[in-house]
């Protein structure tokens, strides 16, 4: 109850994180993702790109699954504008507009949840996928129109800096 009544407080709101709960293997997935570039899982044994992380291939069953540099080139497949969080770091976030969340189809692989980044983009259109390490050091991934030049890590700064997923730094008490 105390937790609940302290996120009550502005000053702790503007503090919160993002979601850190993730499995081993989403910590693996955070971790091989940590150059912005999309790394996903391949099978060695059957070549099946595997997404979301896992211990064993989808389609084999085999354990030998090694992260890659991916194709990060799909279709948006569906998107969809939340309108309220029940994470205190999306709540304050959702007061400038929605949150636009989409299904993307990578070519030649999985199909996988991302955050949209700014531009205009509908079902169909083709775009191109990157992580980023959010504010608790897990990765996300995002969505742009497949015109956006992401070559750069300050063009993917620039991307993540737009759409308010780098929470500002906390303050040690008594600072």
């Amino acid at each position: 109850m105390r937790k609940r009544l302290k996120l009550n407080r502005p000053s702790l709101r503007q503090r919160a994180r993002p979601p850190r709960h993730r499995t081993a293997s989403g910590a693996r997935f955070s971790a091989a993702n940590l150059s912005g570039i999309l790394k996903l899982q391949h099978c060695t044994a059957c070549q099946h790109i595997q997404y979301p992380p896992a211990e064993l291939c989808g389609v084999c069953l085999a354990d030998a699954l090694v992260y890659r540099d991916t194709d990060n080139g799909g279709t948006l497949l569906a998107q969809s504008d939340l309108h309220h969080s029940l994470w205190e770091y999306f709540k304050r976030r959702l007061g400038d507009g929605p949150w636009s969340v989409g299904t993307v189809q990578l070519d030649g692989g999985p199909t996988m949840i991302v955050h949209l980044g700014p531009g205009e983009m509908a079902p169909g259109d083709r775009v191109q996928v990157f992580s980023h390490s959010d504010a608790s050091q897990s990765a996300v991934l995002i969505a742009v129109p497949d015109s956006v030049d992401l070559r750069t890590r300050e063009a993917r700064r620039a991307i993540v800096l737009a759409m308010g997923l780098n929470a500002p730094a906390i303050r040690p008490t008594g600072a």
